[in-house]
């Protein structure tokens, strides 16, 4: 169970936190750069943070059934915090994948053509799925600090 605890909050805490880093510090920091160089950065740390999130998708659900069915007995007498965060967390995952196949690859490839402007519009489309999932994400860790108080 602390196996599966550690690995659960790792991985929630470094997708979120990077949702965060993204727009509140770096998307402000690359408002002064040309729009070639602008893009170039945002295509290079997208495909990295990718990978990172690939990992908590992954991460997320296998550790979270993992501490229901191995530590608190199964679905059944769950706390209301728990199944919330149950039911965001897969909202979240649905967006990213929404994002991944819809906006980020292709982002990828405009961006591999030096197709700056469309390259651009998706960038935007990305920024406005990460802001919901900040959003959500900053919910499920109140759940999950707060849940079982409310």
């Amino acid at each position: 169970m602390a196996i599966a605890l550690l690995l659960h909050l790792l991985a929630a805490t470094l997708w979120v936190g990077g949702m965060f880093f993204a727009l509140a510090i770096l998307r402000p920091a690359t408002l002064t750069l040309e729009i070639p160089l602008r893009v170039g950065l945002w295509t290079h740390v997208l495909e990295r943070f990718m990978v990172v999130v690939w990992v908590a998708v992954i991460t997320l659900p296998v550790t979270g059934y993992w501490m229901i069915f191995s530590g608190f007995g199964g679905m059944t007498g769950l706390g209301h915090h728990i199944r919330f965060m149950e039911g965001v967390g897969w909202c979240m995952i649905v967006l990213f994948l929404v994002l991944y196949f819809r906006a980020f690859l292709p982002m990828r490839r405009m961006a591999k053509q030096l197709l700056i402007p469309e390259t651009g519009l998706y960038i935007e489309r990305i920024r406005k799925i990460v802001r919901i999932n900040l959003i959500l994400g900053l919910l499920t860790f109140a759940a999950a600090g707060a849940g079982r108080y409310w």
